[in-house]
Order: structure tokens, then C-alpha cells, then sequence
């Protein structure tokens, strides 16, 4: 290190968070390229010197230079103050947003500081007028963990940035990147604060300045330490005897676990284990891994299981920090703490196993990922759409992972409700396995699921149905009010009409000498018949229109009152929240309970010549139910219902669409009337009714 650069790093370090300050400090550094001034950020940064590079930073956002953004985005989590950057990264380009989603996601980051790195790529990419969804997701990942309320408010603002559709929009929310030095510093020194919300204790002696040195050099104490002392004063810590920067690299000097909590991830990482109080090792464990820093929380307990105390060490914190470090992916740190504990310490050896052997043998689940990410984000080709994923893993895992068949065809009904005649189909793959697992085989939640598909299925087509009607009836009412308004101006033409022909002044033809008083005589009272029988005429014409005007009104009117009840209708469909199954009057609302002996079916032609339109698969499992039906299978019965208004018939569900209609006489007879849709249930009781 050069005599210039000594003189530069103690200018660095003696300068305050004030304007007068960082503009001396800017013009010393006036002459160092980017790459000198990103060198020593790099040394503050490892050194954990958190006030030289807040300075640094500031002289060089007033110098206008452009850092390095992965030197830049290192600083983020050293700097004193978080928004001492800020001033930086407006001069930034797009080329900072990476390095700021990687500091966003960084374990030694604080939360505060991760949620500020996204905040600062939200503004870039809106700046920049780039794609918002990679910082999107990562603000909607922060989003979903336990925040305080203050924070949830600055990832809303970000996500409320991203809407915006250019960076020329007016917007109330402030950008961080718009921040200027005079925002952040005052323009002098404010006046040194010792302490903070504690009590502050002397490190050293309280002496008279013409007492004895406490140094022991014979000299008065104003003469020798004094100067010294008061910045020892200065740096006061709750802690009588030591200061605040001791504590930072000496925790162990009190054993207080309150001085582990403040610590930062680059003050945790300078820590020796073996220098630290009893009462420090776990607090400092804890802290280490809320920082992602796992080599160091694994030899805090190593250094806490050697150490002899009051309470027995508990080998379990092994088991939860072998569970962190398999689930971030590093391998060799889990094989050193399963050679330093053994296997036979765990609670759960199997699923430590399992982890293992995700991270040791990836390829083996890739291909189960593969079709789990295919059917999930529906990327489905020609192939899939017959033979989908989560389907297939069903019928490979049946035979022999029960459970497992039972897990995936639960994800695939969830994932497909409107493929019926599979998920009926997987239904009963999960009866045959809960048999299999020693369970009832008809209380799985995918039986519930089932019924609320198909009450969805069956609200979603009423509304569509009532959604038409209205449209018609809105279609009918509009046309009826472009015929009335065309009836109203052409009676209101012809009333004009009526009244210029009755205001009309009778017109008399010039007298000519030829003429006789008896030609004259009826030449007029022709005129004034012909204008009499026009306005009969017209006033009769006017009648009808006005008679037609009064019935297209009433019509009209009657239009209108049935659109408003079609609107009450969808309106009360929309808010209708019981299942359709218990909403029909036809049906009751209990379990039908088979009672007699079993009956054998009889098949009616009805039946079997609706059957012959089918698909066979339907079919079969039509056939399937009926003998479920006759052997009183309790399965069966409880997709059974009946009829209210049909004593003696009921109807079962085949699958989501179709319904079987039979009628059931208990221990006498059993005839299978037939297969209909579903939406036509209604109309089929009606007819047979």
C-alpha cells in the first residue's frame, strides 16, 4: 500500500455521515479509476468495516462514478445504513438487476436488506421498461413469509411499481434510486450520540484530569490518556469495561447472549466458537444459520456438545442443522455431520436417508419430476392429453405403493376435474388401495372432492343457461324498443298529417261564364267528400298505431319483468353456496341404507338400447354398479339417492355426467330402467312422473 493510499484509507475512516465531509472525501478520490476505488470497497467489505464503505459509497455516488454491479450489490449487506447505496445504483444500467435478484435471495443477508436488493430491481426494471416477472416472483416468494407489517408495505409498493407500464408514469410512491446525497446526510457533523436504548457504562476508570494516569506512567491523567480515553468514552457499551467494537470481536467477554443477537453476518463470521461465553453458543447457532452461515452453526455445536454445563446438551439441534444443510443442497457438510454423529442418533434416520439420497442420486427422480412438472404446468402434447401424467403414475405405483397411488390420484383428480370418466376411474383405484392400507374404502377426501367438482360443474351450467336467457330476453327487449320508437315517429308523422289537412283552408276554383251554379254546387261538395274520407282515413290509421304503440308497450313491460327475474335467478345461483345434490326438491337428503336380501337385476329394452349409444367403458361401469347395486356394496349405495317424487326409484351416479335410474322394491325386485344425462334428470322425472 502506497504513502497515497495510507493517506486515503484514513481519510476514509475519520470521515463523518455529513455533506462537508464527503465533499473533501469525493475530491480526494478524484483521481482513482473505478477499479482502484472497487479494491478497496472489496477490503472494507472483508475487513466488516461497515462506516468506510458507507463513505466510500457516498464519495463515489458525488463523483459520479459507476461501480462494478457485483462489487456494488457485495456492499449492500456491509454498508452502515441501507440506503447508503442507494445514491449509487442511480447510476446503474439494466445490468445491475441480476446481481441484485442474487443479493435478494443471498442467506447472509438480513430480511430488511433482501426485500431493499429486490426493491432496487423493481425500480431498474421499470426504469428500463423490462420484463417484471423475475422480480415479480421473488416479491411474491418474500411476500408469503411471516413479515412485520412494515415490510409487507414496501414489497406491496415494489409489486405496485412493476404495474406501471413506463417509467414516465406519475406514481406517488418514491424511488430509492432517485434519492440524492442531501435526502440521506445533513450538511455538518451532527453531534456524537453515545450509546443507544440502553444505559451506557464506563469502560474505563473515572478519573480527575490532574489524578494519576491509570496506565501507570507517573504522569497526570490529563497529560498522558486522557485524549485517547474519550474515545474510548465515546464507544461506550452497556458493559462496564469494555466498549462497543471490543464486543463485536470479543462477545465472550461477557457472556451475554443479547450481543450475539445484534451481529451481523460479517461480524458473525470473524466469531471463534471456542471464545464465546456457554451462554453464547446457541444464541450464536441460531444466529449463524438465520444467516445461512452452516459450517460455522456446525462448530458452535460442536464446541457446545464438548463444553461440560448445567443441562445436558441435546443431541436433537444436530438433527435440525442436518435438515437445513440437506435441504440448501450441501452435501459434503451433512456427510461431515452424519460421520461426526452416526446414524443411529436420529429420530427419523429414514427421512435423513431419503434426502440423502435425493442430493446423492438426482437422476433417479428426474424422470418423476419431469412428468410432476409436465401435468402441473400444463405443457401436455398429443400424447399426453391421452396418457397424462399424473394418471399414469397412478396405475404404476397401484399394485405396489398403495399410499402413494392414493397421493398422486388425488393430484391428478385436483389437477383434471374435468376429465369424469378418469377420475371416476381413479376413485376406484383409491378404494382398492385404502383396502390394501387396511382402510375403509370410501372415506377418502377424494370422494368429497368428486361431489364438489360436480357441484361446481352443475352451478357453472346454470349459470351459463340463465347467462343465455338473459342475453335473449336483453336481444327481445332491444327489438322490441327499436319497433316502438319506429311506431311512435310514424304516428307522430301521420298526426301531423291529420292536422295540416284539417287546417286546410278549402280552396275554390276560379268562376268561369260556362260554368252553371249546378256544376259548381257539386264540384265542391266532391272536393269536400274526398277530403273527409282522407282524414276518416288517416284517424283510423292513427288509432291502430296508437292501439299497436300500447300493446308493443305492454309487451315491452312484460320483457323487462321477466329479464329481472332471470337476473334475480343468476344473481341467487351466483350466491348459492349448499352442494346442487341437496338443493333438488326431487332428491333426499339422507344415505339410502340397503335392507333385504339381494335381488337379481332385470334390464329394461330402455336400458338396453340406450346402452348400445354409450361408450363401452361407460357402459361397463353402468353394468359394474348395477351388480355393486344388487350385493348391497356400500360403496355403491353411497352414490345412491332417492327419488321423492318416484316412490321406489332411485338414481345412482356412473360418473360426472350420466345417472342410472332404477327402481328398487327391498327383498322383492330390482329393474334397471335406464342411463341418462344428468341434465336431463328433471325431465325424465316429469315424465314419469
Amino acid at each position: 500500500m502506497t504513502d497515497i493510499s495510507r493517506e486515503l484509507l484514513e481519510s476514509v475512516h475519520s470521515a463523518g455521515a455529513c455533506m462537508i465531509d464527503i465533499r473533501e472525501l469525493a475530491g480526494k478520490l478524484v483521481h482513482l479509476s473505478a477499479g482502484q476505488v472497487e479494491a478497496l470497497l472489496l477490503r472494507f467489505v472483508d475487513d466488516g468495516d461497515d462506516q468506510a464503505v458507507s463513505r466510500l459509497l457516498q464519495a463515489c455516488a458525488f463523483n459520479g462514478v459507476k461501480l462494478d454491479p457485483e462489487v456494488l450489490c457485495h456492499c449492500i449487506g456491509v454498508c452502515e445504513e441501507m440506503l447508503d447505496s442507494a445514491p449509487c445504483f442511480a447510476l446503474q444500467d439494466a445490468s445491475a438487476i441480476q446481481p441484485l435478484l442474487a443479493a435478494a435471495v443471498a442467506e447472509e443477508l438480513s430480511l430488511e436488506r433482501k426485500i431493499y436488493a429486490t426493491r432496487l430491481a423493481a425500480e431498474l426494471t421499470v426504469r428500463f421498461d423490462l420484463d417484471p416477472q423475475p422480480v415479480r416472483k421473488l416479491l411474491w416468494k418474500q411476500q408469503h413469509s411471516p413479515l412485520p407489517p412494515h415490510y409487507k408495505i414496501l414489497i406491496e409498493q415494489s409489486l405496485q411499481l412493476l404495474e406501471q407500464t413506463s417509467s414516465n408514469e406519475q406514481t406517488t410512491i418514491p424511488y430509492w434510486t432517485e434519492l440524492q446525497l442531501p435526502d440521506l446526510l445533513p450538511e455538518h457533523r451532527p453531534r456524537a450520540i453515545v450509546g443507544g436504548d440502553y444505559t451506557v457504562r464506563r469502560p474505563i476508570p473515572k478519573l480527575g484530569r490532574n489524578d494519576p494516569c491509570h496506565c501507570g506512567s507517573g504522569k497526570k491523567y490529563k497529560k498522558c490518556c486522557y485524549l485517547k480515553d474519550q474515545e474510548l468514552l465515546r464507544d461506550a457499551s452497556q458493559y462496564a469495561g469494555t466498549t462497543r467494537s471490543e464486543l463485536k470481536s470479543k462477545p465472550g467477554l461477557v457472556d451475554d447472549p443479547d450481543v450475539i443477537y445484534n451481529m451481523r453476518a460479517y461480524e458473525l463470521k470473524r466469531l471463534a466458537p471456542s471464545e464465546l461465553g456457554e451462554n453464547q453458543l446457541l444464541t450464536g447457532y441460531q444466529c449463524a444459520l438465520d444467516y445461512g452461515l452452516r459450517e460455522l452453526a456446525f462448530d458452535m455445536l460442536v464446541e457446545c456438545e464438548r463444553r461440560p454445563g448445567e443441562r445436558e446438551f441435546d443431541s436433537g439441534h444436530f438433527e435440525d442443522l442436518i435438515d437445513r444443510v440437506l435441504e440448501a443442497g450441501d452435501l459434503d457438510l451433512a456427510r461431515k455431520i452424519q460421520d461426526h454423529c452416526g446414524e443411529h442418533t436420529w429420530y427419523r434416520p429414514h427421512a435423513i436417508r431419503f434426502r440423502f439420497d435425493l442430493l446423492e442420486n438426482p437422476e433417479r427422480f428426474e424422470p418423476l419430476e419431469h412428468d410432476c412438472r409436465k401435468s402441473v404446468s400444463g405443457i401436455l402434447d398429443e400424447e399426453n392429453e391421452a396418457d397424462e401424467p399424473l394418471i399414469r403414475l397412478v396405475y404404476d405405483f397401484a399394485s405396489r405403493y398403495p399410499a402413494m397411488a392414493i397421493v398422486f390420484a388425488r393430484a391428478a383428480i385436483a389437477s383434471n376435474p374435468e376429465r369424469d370418466l378418469d377420475n371416476d376411474l381413479l376413485l376406484d383405484i383409491i378404494r382398492d388401495a385404502r383396502l390394501d392400507l387396511d382402510l375403509e374404502p370410501w372415506k377418502d377426501p377424494a370422494e368429497s372432492l368428486l361431489d364438489w367438482i360436480e357441484d361446481q360443474t352443475q352451478r357453472k351450467e346454470k349459470a351459463e343457461a340463465e347467462n343465455e336467457e338473459v342475453k335473449r330476453l336483453s336481444s327481445m327487449l332491444e327489438a322490441a324498443r327499436a319497433a316502438l320508437t319506429e311506431k311512435k315517429q310514424a304516428l307522430h308523422e301521420m298526426e301531423q298529417t291529420v292536422k295540416e289537412l284539417g287546417r286546410k283552408p278549402e280552396t275554390a276554383r276560379e268562376p268561369n261564364l260556362q260554368d252553371d251554379a249546378r256544376g259548381k254546387r257539386g264540384l265542391d261538395t266532391n272536393t269536400h267528400q274526398d277530403r273527409q274520407e282522407t282524414l276518416q282515413r288517416l284517424r283510423i290509421q292513427v288509432a291502430g298505431l296508437k292501439a299497436e304503440i300500447g300493446e308493443q308497450q305492454e309487451q315491452r313491460g312484460q320483457l323487462r319483468k321477466m329479464l329481472e327475474e332471470e337476473r334475480k335467478k343468476l344473481s341467487a345461483l351466483s350466491k348459492q353456496h349448499a352442494p346442487a345434490e341437496q338443493a333438488d326438491p326431487d332428491e333426499e337428503a339422507v344415505i339410502v341404507t340397503p335392507s333385504g336380501k339381494p335381488t337379481l337385476p332385470v334390464y329394461t329394452d330402455a336400458f338396453r338400447k340406450t346402452c348400445e349409444s354409450l361408450p363401452p367403458a361407460l357402459v361397463a361401469k353402468a353394468i359394474l354398479a348395477v351388480g355393486r347395486f344388487a350385493a348391497h356394496e356400500d360403496a355403491i349405495w353411497r352414490q345412491t339417492k332417492p327419488i321423492r317424487r318416484l316412490p321406489e326409484h332411485y338414481r345412482i351416479r356412473i360418473n360426472l355426467n350420466y345417472r342410472m335410474i332404477v327402481r328398487w322394491q327391498p327383498g322383492k325386485s330390482l329393474r334397471i330402467l335406464d342411463v341418462i344425462p344428468r341434465h336431463e334428470l328433471e325431465s325424465w322425472i316429469k315424465r314419469h312422473g
